[in-house]
């Protein structure tokens, strides 16, 4: 399901929506400003335990750009 976090450049809120067509605007929840940026959600990738092994199989296949998202 294309759930996204976005965080509002205008009024600093936080918010998740279902975004269906990514060509579709964004508006933020609160004020309805357009001024949103995706923000990247750590959702799935591991059981919240702290430990490696509950990570998904993705990140032992190389889904890192220069290993920045820190799940490899």
């Amino acid at each position: 399901m294309p759930l996204y976090e976005f965080e509002c450049s205008d009024c600093g809120d936080d918010f998740e929506t279902l975004v269906l067509d990514p060509r579709e605007s964004v508006k933020c929840r609160s004020c309805e400003s357009e001024n949103v940026s995706k923000r990247f959600s750590t959702f799935g990738l591991g059981g919240g335990s702290g430990d490696s092994d509950h990570l998904p199989e993705a990140a032992d296949s190389g889904c890192c750009v220069q290993s920045s998202c820190g799940c490899c």
